[in-house]
């Protein structure tokens, strides 16, 4: 049987996206680094965001201020480098936005199987 490809994955194909979970089931990621950088976005603007890069072959995730928050929960700090080591479980939410609903990325609001690495 042929494999199923969002759109999306063709699209933004760099940065993690809801698209990204497989079957829809939750991925437990550990963090390797957060930095601010410069994103080119699909329309060719350039934007000024935090990614989060992952330990693994697991593509980075651009993280918005709902999500920052949700790590700081988890990870007990709001210092980027205290994130450094620790795991996070990503899966996806219906939100609106913009006057629409969709399928976003979010991360969980507890350690992963209860506890941290």
């Amino acid at each position: 049987m042929a494999e199923h490809i969002h759109w999306k994955k063709l699209t933004n194909p760099d940065y993690l996206g809801a698209y990204s979970l497989t079957d829809g089931k939750d991925m437990i990621v550990t963090i390797k680094d957060v930095k601010e950088e410069s994103i080119t976005g699909a329309k060719g603007d350039k934007e000024d965001c935090v990614v989060c890069y992952f330990e693994g072959d697991v593509k980075p995730m651009i993280l918005n201020k709902t999500n920052m928050k949700t790590i700081t929960k988890v990870c007990q700090s709001p210092y980027l480098d205290d994130w450094v080591g620790k795991n996070i479980q990503l899966y996806g939410e219906m939100v609106s936005a913009f006057g629409e609903t969709g399928l976003a990325l979010r991360v969980r609001p507890f350690p992963p199987n209860g506890g941290e690495k």
